[in-house]
């Protein structure tokens, strides 16, 4: 082997759900990792109810397993436990990166097993005892060991790594990654949702991402009865929503046109055009449904970063860990949906001073190119 493949190194990554497109800075993470002249195998299983990769690269393979659909058939994390172990035991690999609960803990045993190294890339919050968790799952102990056991954790920002080494034993490199897209900075104009919604001329709020009671999505609908009668809210959702009563709940109710729904899945490039076309985005976040990982936030929130990149203005949830917004002058901070409206108007009074804002925020705090400099001296 000469030395320009010995610099090459090879990451088996292990995701169970094929949700990549869905998580701005994993998909950031391999993008940067490919065109570092790395190799990527992706193991995960099939799935009509997620886009698995919006773009392709040479130094990238995807290997699916079926997921399991009839009662005596092996369950899918097994199958996706003897895939892995059976490439590892047959290819060269450097690194195992588990990029969900499941993945980690995959890459976790076979990586032990096998000598291997672990890169555990932190999409959420480890589950901790709190007074509404009295004792943890199996599979929330496992992940929770597999994270301690990992030889490098990769996690969002700040907030994310002051609770690891508060709540973990650790001694593994942390290295942070915000949960931003690697396409570029989006200077320019969109009318991509009025065109797709036919609603030219009308001012567009966007909630882009997932769709649940942790976004608040209900109260949100319902505040549009407050908002001025030429804006809209449109709520695109990033994954299939059959058979979700939350959702067909809030669907089926009369807003009055106020609310609508932009439901077809688009590219990474296209969901850039997308973002900005909206006017302002919104991110709320439930602290009685999520609670520490509402609470600690930060970073994290992959519609933030998408609207700061595109230049919009953001509504969020008053959050200590989103203080930032405020800090920056790229958006406001509500307490209440009621607050909502009048944040609105706020916004669009002086929307050329917020967007400018939300750039150099994007720019300053969200851009993962120093980020990932520091990963690339690692890996």
């Amino acid at each position: 082997m000469d030395r320009v493949d010995r610099k090459m190194k090879h990451i088996l990554l292990v995701l169970k759900e094929p949700f990549l497109d869905r998580i701005p800075s994993l998909k950031t993470l391999v993008w940067f990792l490919l065109n570092h002249n790395h190799r990527i195998t992706l193991i995960t299983s099939e799935s009509n109810k997620f886009i698995l990769l919006s773009f392709d690269h040479e130094n990238l393979q995807i290997i699916k397993v079926k997921q399991r659909s009839k009662r005596f058939e092996s369950p899918t994390t097994l199958k996706l436990l003897w895939k892995t172990l059976s490439f590892v035991l047959t290819r060269r690999v450097d690194y195992l990166m588990g990029g969900d609960a499941i993945g980690n803990i995959i890459a976790s045993k076979i990586s032990r097993l096998l000598v291997k190294k672990h890169i555990f890339f932190m999409l959420e919050y480890p589950q901790i005892i709190t007074e509404k968790v009295q004792c943890l799952t199996r599979l929330q102990r496992l992940e929770n060991k597999s994270l301690e056991k990992s030889d490098i954790i990769i996690t969002h920002d700040k907030w994310h790594k002051q609770f690891l080494l508060t709540h973990f034993n650790l001694n593994n490199k942390i290295l942070l990654l915000p949960n931003s897209s690697f396409t570029p900075e989006i200077h320019m104009e969109s009318n991509f949702l009025q065109k797709r919604l036919g609603v030219q001329g009308q001012k567009i709020v966007l909630h882009s991402g997932g769709f649940g009671k942790w976004f608040k999505c209900k109260e949100l609908a319902d505040s549009t009865y407050n908002w001025d009668k030429n804006v809209k809210l449109v709520f695109h959702v990033s994954h299939r929503v059959e058979d979700d009563k939350y959702f067909e709940e809030v669907y089926e109710s009369d807003y009055r046109g106020k609310v609508l729904f932009s439901l077809n899945p688009v590219s990474t490039y296209e969901l850039d055009s997308l973002v900005a076309s909206a006017d302002v985005g919104i991110a709320l976040y439930s602290e009685k449904e999520l609670g520490y990982r509402a609470t600690y936030m930060g970073l994290a929130a992959g519609k933030i970063g998408n609207y700061l990149k595109c230049g919009v203005p953001i509504i969020a949830t008053k959050l200590l860990s989103l203080s930032y917004i405020e800090t920056y002058q790229c958006g406001i901070l509500v307490e209440k949906e009621k607050d909502i409206a009048s944040a609105i108007n706020k916004i669009l009074s002086n929307r050329d001073m917020y967007s400018k804002n939300a750039h150099r925020c994007y720019r300053e705090l969200w851009h993962p190119e120093s980020y990932l400099k520091k990963v690339g001296e690692i890996i």
